[in-house]
């Protein structure tokens, strides 16, 4: 899922399936998003990966993305079930 606020792009829930994985799949997802985001003349791309998810995290900087000095919070309204 790939937004734009008009200020910056946002990248949610990249997901591939295990069976598919280390294809290429992800990769081609992310430069389609990057096209469609460009086009859109959006100045830089934002997402967010989980502390821990260091497959995630190595997957984002081989596609030249780096760790932002920023604190994200959140509020959750409605609990986990």
């Amino acid at each position: 899922m790939v937004g734009y606020d008009g200020h910056r792009g946002w990248m949610n829930y990249l997901a591939c399936h295990p069976d598919h994985q280390r294809r290429g799949v992800a990769t081609k997802l992310m430069a389609a998003a990057r096209e469609l985001l460009l086009d859109r003349g959006c100045p830089k791309i934002n997402l967010q990966v989980r502390v821990g998810n260091e497959g995630a995290h190595e997957f984002y900087r081989s596609l030249g993305y780096s760790e932002d000095a920023v604190t994200s919070f959140g509020l959750r309204l409605i609990p986990d079930t």
